[in-house]
């Protein structure tokens, strides 16, 4: 069945703290499913008008009628078949015109993993065929939530990125190293935006670390070496003020 085009023309923005969507546990198929809740009061739209999720990801995407307005309720089945893993979401808001006119829009909504917990609910965990690599970040396409692969041919390693803190403590800083350049430098997150995967990042980071980010010009070399000072400055501050790595490595190693 072709998804029918929508009008985009004079939408409005859905603020992203107003859509919480959080993926579910597995099937007895070991097909995920996900939940969304959405706090719309005070848009100004029309009860009648439609809702609807988009679980999106590389070039794979799904739309659920998540009823209207005035009447949100999600459909019987909210599973996640056939998607790849760790899709993005958005949440359109349609005209019941029939005009298919686009009302209002959240977009690049990154879920929360299961097993979320603090800042570290924005990195996805996944196991992987890496060979003779323990782990290795992975951003897919532009847009995408990144995530951790971990080999999955080492007995426990997730359960070691979860909860070994020596592990944890060599890997997770590295990690936030790599998101933010990845943002930062390839990416090039525009510092307005205030919406989408990376803006969720920059607020983690600005959590523990506070210095304005670099305004030098985008094409420029000074822009670049800007950009991966802040990027040191705050894994430093992450691990001084939230992670604490040293400790945890010295602590687990009995030092």
């Amino acid at each position: 069945m072709a998804v029918r085009r929508l009008n985009y023309t004079g939408r409005k923005r859905i603020e992203r703290q107003r859509i919480d969507i959080e993926i579910l546990g597995m099937d007895d198929g070991g097909v995920p499913s996900f939940t969304a809740a959405m706090d719309l009061d005070g848009l100004d739209l029309p009860h009648d008008a439609r809702l609807i999720v988009e679980a999106k990801r590389e070039r794979t995407s799904r739309r659920f009628e998540w009823g209207t307005v005035g009447n949100p309720y999600p459909p019987a089945s909210c599973s996640l078949a056939g998607m790849p893993s760790n899709p993005g979401f958005r949440v359109m808001v349609v005209a019941s015109d029939g005009t298919s006119r686009l009302l209002a829009l959240a977009d690049n909504i990154p879920p929360k993993p299961e097993d979320a917990n603090g800042g570290e609910s924005l990195l996805w965990l996944e196991e992987a065929d890496l060979g003779q690599e323990v782990w290795r970040m992975d951003f897919g396409e532009s847009g995408d939530n990144p995530k951790m692969l971990v080999n999955k041919n080492i007995p426990g390693i997730s359960a070691a990125v979860r909860q070994d803190e020596a592990f944890r403590a060599l890997v997770i800083p590295e990690a936030l190293r790599a998101v933010l350049a990845h943002a930062l430098i390839v990416e090039e997150y525009d510092f307005e935006d205030d919406q989408g995967i990376w803006s969720n990042w920059m607020g983690f980071a600005r959590q523990f670390y506070a210095e304005e980010f670099p305004s030098a010009s985008v094409d420029s070399d000074g822009e670049t070496a800007a950009k991966a000072a802040w990027i040191e400055r705050a894994v430093e501050a992450f691990t001084e003020k939230r992670f604490h790595a040293r400790d945890k490595y010295a602590t687990t190693r009995g030092q």
